[in-house]
């Protein structure tokens, strides 16, 4: 496929953009209840410290809402705001864990959002606005 044809594919675009990170974000919130434990230890005590709920009741709605923030990219419904969520998410962890190949990787991921954000759902998703 010649880089110029590349031209008539941009709308999609979005749909590729909003595919990846609502897989990520339906994942990472799939497996906050199926392995609640190992989440535990990505949380600082000093964070812990600030929380006022256990902290499996945490994550478990931390689940709850990647989950649906997944969905809603992958099906291209309230996309701009799921993105929004997305980005804020992804802001503190970026900030809670400081320097590291998780933070690189969740700076990517921050880039796609804001890019959702920017973009909206795109040509092909559920929503028309």
């Amino acid at each position: 496929m010649c880089l110029k044809s590349l031209e008539k594919k941009k709308d999609l675009v979005p749909f590729l953009l909003r595919i990846g990170l609502g897989i990520i974000f339906f994942w990472f919130g799939i497996t906050k209840f199926t392995n609640v434990q190992d989440w535990l230890r990505y949380i600082p005590p000093w964070l812990q410290s600030l929380i006022p709920i256990s902290m499996n009741l945490f994550l478990y709605i931390q689940g709850a809402i990647e989950t649906l923030i997944g969905l809603f990219l992958i099906l291209g419904i309230f996309v701009r705001k799921s993105a929004f969520l997305a980005a804020l998410i992804l802001i503190v962890i970026i900030i809670t864990v400081g320097f590291n190949d998780i933070s690189l990787r969740d700076f990517g991921l921050l880039m796609i959002a804001i890019s959702l954000m920017i973009l909206g759902q795109g040509k092909y998703s559920i929503s028309k606005k």
